[in-house]
């Protein structure tokens, strides 16, 4: 039997996925029976054969479209694969088609939509299955779904609010169809990274007694030359062409190189195990492996980085050892080896694991060599950047101090994102996400930094890379630069337009919210004439507004993105009299039974919840007394407001004020049986949001916010 070979080195060869075929034609047998066909792709599954599992199933399938068992299998061979849209519709289809039998299906259909980058529909199946996930009798779903639905909110700001980086695949010179990764800066010329140089699907048989030695991964080094990466072959110094060769760090100090070997079990398991090559009389000797309790027998031990403190290092010795060069040590011109620095800082070796004692899944672990008992220490666990999911591709930035590496298992916008964490002292911060560019709806691996810390390398499976079936198939190296932000230059001229042309005293009200992290703060200005000048900041909401007893308050909305479209934006503010608006609906103004009414003191300023002095004394003064001599009748206090805002938002902020006016009548003596708090935000307005022309009518819209009352003796 021939079996094709065509790995994904996934987490950089921690995972392999191998893809076997009867034929070379399509890959499978169609001659076989349904029931060996499936007994064929459950056996590939098993020994991560995933494409060979996903063509039987997909054969399966198509000859009987009723196997919603196989139509599952699809799915989830294509969620494997990280075939992200194609699994998406088909554990769409499962869903549809038996929801009680997968409702896990839908919780998969929405991590797909995440992995897509499609957030808000993601979200939105998030909470679906959640309303459900008591079904599936997993308890850890609670958890899980709550990181889900932070993420898509994440992904929403990543994606809107992305920091100016460029990040640009480095070609088809290094970047063939198989995958690519650990990129590593030699220096500002030469860069190595692992890969697998077959450029075509190939066969081989796998079976012990015919066994055919199949191609490995090894280490590769490329130049820039004319501005662009190109391939110059095998790194040789520490190469093994028997196995598949990956992950190396080049250390400053011991003068040694660090890096992986990985083989197969008979099962297909893969197993890494890590090795050290150091000068010995001028040449790199034979690699060696790092004794137990680095490497234990079965588990792996992969993905190696050095990290140095030099935060009480000596500066000359610091400034000398370069720490963030991955060469070796030239020679000087008299022939001499160049200087070795002496450090009084623990040289501390990080690593990957899935040895016992972790958070769960891969960890990284850290160790450090006893000089003098000549042998290593045993591995720590790294507990500022582990959580029970993949947490891999470890990476210090020895200029500044920064800890860098991939994880699923944090609030992420897709599937690993690459994270930081900076150092105070000795301590590690925690864990920061580095957004979009950087990070994308897919997968990030392999972050490094040049020593100025202004551009680097990072691996992605993102869409726009060279892969074989489909386009988030196989990872790719992207190069990143980062650009300093253009100057941010905008103002706001704001006019008072007031029916006595008198504006001097007005209280001006500027809200101000970050539209990245939602907080929100509000300033007031006694203004000194009809005009104000305002500087605005980026990525920020501003509602202004004066608040005048008798006036409508008028509201005027102005947002900022990354760059503003005028330096000089000029916007109206109208003052109206209570009196001088036409009201298209009447509003009753007092208590009747059976009929809604508002009470016009009741207002609150642009997105503020609290009531203010003079709604607590209308209130006071005419809904409490009315309540108190009826004692038997019921109320439902109803809060709207206009189309301004999501309607999430909305939704929230007029819960909030109809809670707010509900304790208050109870701290007023009214029983809470009797009172009812609902919120509507903009879906009930009694008069028209927007003007003709589709420009906002303020008048309208400042009718619409508003709180009503409805009382019944029922």
């Amino acid at each position: 039997m021939k079996y094709l070979s065509f790995s994904i080195v996934f987490l950089l060869s921690v995972f392999s996925i191998s893809l076997s075929a009867q034929t070379a034609n399509d890959g499978i047998d169609k001659n076989l029976s349904l029931s060996k066909m499936k007994a064929r792709a459950k056996t590939a599954q098993e020994t991560g054969d995933i494409y060979t599992a996903l063509f039987y199933y997909e054969e399966v399938v198509k000859n009987d479209s009723s196997d919603i068992k196989a139509l599952f299998q699809v799915a989830e061979m294509y969620r494997f694969s990280r075939n992200y849209k194609s699994a998406e519709s088909t554990y769409s289809k499962v869903y549809k088609t038996s929801p009680n039998e997968y409702p896990i299906a839908l919780y998969y259909q929405a991590l797909m939509l995440k992995m897509c980058g499609r957030y808000e529909e993601a979200k939105t199946a998030f909470i679906e299955f959640k309303k459900l996930s008591s079904s599936i009798g997993d308890k850890s779903f609670k958890s899980v779904l709550a990181r889900d639905i932070a993420g898509c909110d994440s992904g929403m700001v990543y994606r809107d609010f992305p920091q100016n980086v460029i990040i640009k695949n480095v070609g088809s010179s290094v970047n063939h169809p198989h995958t690519e990764f650990s990129p590593v800066i030699m220096d500002s010329m030469t860069l190595a990274f692992g890969s697998l140089r077959i450029d075509s699907v190939e066969y081989y048989d796998t079976r012990i007694e015919h066994y055919q030695k199949q191609p490995v991964r090894q280490i590769y080094e490329a130049k820039k030359v004319k501005n662009e990466w190109v391939e110059q072959g095998i790194l040789e110094d520490i190469n093994d062409p028997n196995v598949d060769m990956g992950n190396f760090v080049y250390s400053p100090y011991s003068q040694r190189f660090y890096f992986t070997k990985c083989t197969k079990n008979h099962n297909g398991k893969v197993f890494c195990e890590l090795y050290y090559s150091e000068k010995v009389s001028g040449k790199w000797s034979h690699p060696s492996k790092l004794p137990d309790p680095i490497n234990i027998p079965g588990y792996t031990s992969t993905q190696p980085t050095i990290v140095i403190d030099t935060a009480t290092a000596p500066a000359t010795e610091t400034a000398t050892a370069s720490p963030n060069k991955n060469m070796p040590p030239r020679k000087t011109g008299n022939n001499k080896p160049a200087y070795k620095p002496k450090v009084n800082q623990t040289e501390y070796l990080y690593f990957v694991s899935d040895r016992p004692d972790g958070k769960g899944g891969l960890d990284i672990w850290y160790t450090s060599y006893n000089e003098s008992k000549k042998t290593w220490n045993k591995p720590i666990n790294f507990s500022p950047a582990n959580t029970s999911e993949t947490d891999c591709t470890p990476y210090f930035h020895v200029p500044t101090q920064t800890f860098y590496y991939s994880s699923n298992g944090l609030t992420n916008a897709g599937g690993l994102d690459i994270y930081k964490i900076e150092k105070d002292g000795k301590k590690f911060l925690r864990p920061e996400n580095l957004s979009f560019p950087i990070n994308s709806p897919q997968d990030e691996l392999s972050f490094t930094l040049s020593d100025n810390g202004k551009k680097g390398f990072l691996v992605s499976n993102r869409p726009g890379g060279t892969p074989f079936f489909h386009e988030t198939c196989c990872d790719d190296i992207y190069s990143l630069e980062i650009i300093p932000p253009p100057p941010f230059i905008c103002n706001l001229d704001v006019s008072v337009l007031s029916p006595s042309g008198q504006c001097t005293g007005e209280i001006l009200n500027i809200q101000k919210t970050n539209l990245k992290n939602k907080t929100s703060v509000v300033d007031t200005f006694r203004l000194a004439a009809c005009s104000y000048n305002l500087s605005l900041s980026q990525n920020t909401r501003y509602a202004i507004f004066i608040q005048k007893m008798g006036y409508v308050t008028d509201t005027l909305f102005v947002e900022t993105k990354e760059m503003c479209s005028s330096p000089v934006i000029k916007k109206t503010l109208q003052l109206t009299p209570v009196e001088a608006i036409v009201k298209e609906v009447p509003v009753i103004e007092k208590p009747v039974e059976g009929a809604a009414f508002v009470l016009k003191d009741i207002q609150y300023e642009s997105n503020a919840t609290d009531l203010s002095d003079e709604a607590k004394k209308a209130l006071d003064d005419i809904l409490i007394p009315f309540l108190k001599s009826h004692p038997n009748d019921k109320i439902i206090v109803s809060s709207h407001t206009d189309d301004v805002g999501t309607h999430k938002y909305n939704q929230n902020l007029s819960q909030q004020r109809a809670d707010n006016v509900m304790a208050y009548l109870i701290s007023k003596g009214i029983a809470a049986n009797r009172i009812q708090a609902k919120g509507y935000g903009e879906t009930k307005p009694i008069t028209s949001n927007e003007n003709p022309d589709g420009s906002g009518n303020e008048i309208g819209r400042s009718i619409n916010r508003r709180t009503e009352f409805l009382i019944s003796n029922k």
